[in-house]
């Protein structure tokens, strides 16, 4: 018998993988992920979502890329993961031209792009939206940026030709500033900020209900758990699922029936790292404190028609 089982699930509650039925959209999570579908939708073009590690921009990619590839031919779809893999721009883009099947032949970066830009007008003419989406985005040289820009610039006189979506830590934010022209082609930009406590239980009791705890039976963890573990976990996703799990595996082992406030403090208090950038001994307790979260400051000049960047 499992851990999880024990406990009358039929399957693990808080694992680290991402895993759509297990998104919990909290308000903020929500409003990302609705204004995010709605910028691939309407053609906006560049779309930025900032998030510290642990906070979710994974679990938000999985789940988009999932609802759009249930639309079929409607999208085509490239992902780069990590642009640090790609050393010079001629990788860059021949990892971009390899993600849509294009036969990259060109030897040079300029010949890559025309191969590329025949490929979106092809697209278009054949009424498929193109989507990069560019996970790691911190990653991103400046040279890799300069060549997104371009992309960017591919459009008719109603839409871009291409959608490009960048999930990043907040490294990317000054990258992006110190390019006033790609800031100016951004549509939508997001930042995602640690749950509250309410947040936090909404995010624990979703995650069990989708694990199969019935509604209306005992909660598996009280209120007094609640607190430790979003007090410890700062309000981090991962940090929170991660630190769950322990304590239903040692509620399993002691044979409890529940996690108590008791029993999250000594489990979480055992932990050497906890997931959010500081360690949990007394010498470091102290000194632990939240991150200050900055919005993506893209301060644009005007566009050619007026039109201000859209923020978050």
């Amino acid at each position: 018998m499992t851990y999880y089982q024990r406990f009358g699930l039929d399957r693990e509650p808080f694992g680290t993988t991402p895993d759509p039925a297990m998104f919990f959209r909290t308000l903020g999570h929500e409003d990302c992920y609705e204004r995010l579908k709605l910028a691939i939708r309407l053609q906006r073009g560049l779309a930025v979502i900032i998030g510290d590690v642990g906070y979710g921009k994974t679990t938000i990619k999985v789940a988009l890329l999932q609802e759009l590839q249930r639309d079929g031919a409607a999208f085509d779809i490239g992902i780069v993961n990590n642009p640090r893999d790609c050393r010079t721009d001629v990788q860059f883009l021949r990892s971009v031209l390899g993600q849509f099947g294009v036969a990259a032949t060109g030897r040079t970066g300029l010949d890559l792009t025309t191969e590329f830009l025949r490929y979106l007008e092809a697209m278009h003419l054949a009424r498929c939206k193109v989507l990069l989406v560019i996970d790691e985005g911190q990653n991103l040289a400046g040279s890799q940026l300069e060549i997104l820009r371009t992309f960017l610039s591919f459009e008719t006189p109603t839409e871009k030709l291409i959608n490009v979506v960048i999930f990043a830590q907040p490294e990317l934010e000054e990258k992006i500033v110190r390019k006033r022209n790609l800031a100016q082609r951004v549509g939508m930009d997001h930042k995602l900020n640690p749950l509250n406590r309410r947040d936090t239980a909404g995010l624990i009791a979703h995650r069990l209900a989708v694990a199969g705890h019935p509604a209306g039976a005992p909660p598996l963890f009280t209120d007094e758990a609640i607190d430790v573990v979003h007090e410890r976990s700062q309000g981090i996703p991962r940090a929170i699922t991660t630190f769950c799990a322990d304590c239903l595996v040692e509620a399993a082992f002691l044979e409890h029936d529940r996690v108590d406030g008791a029993l999250a403090a000594e489990v979480i208090g055992r932990r050497v790292f906890t997931g959010t950038g500081a360690r949990t001994d007394s010498a470091h307790a102290a000194a632990q404190t939240r991150m200050p979260m900055t919005r993506l400051a893209i301060v644009a000049d005007a566009t050619a028609n007026g039109r201000e960047v859209q923020r978050a």
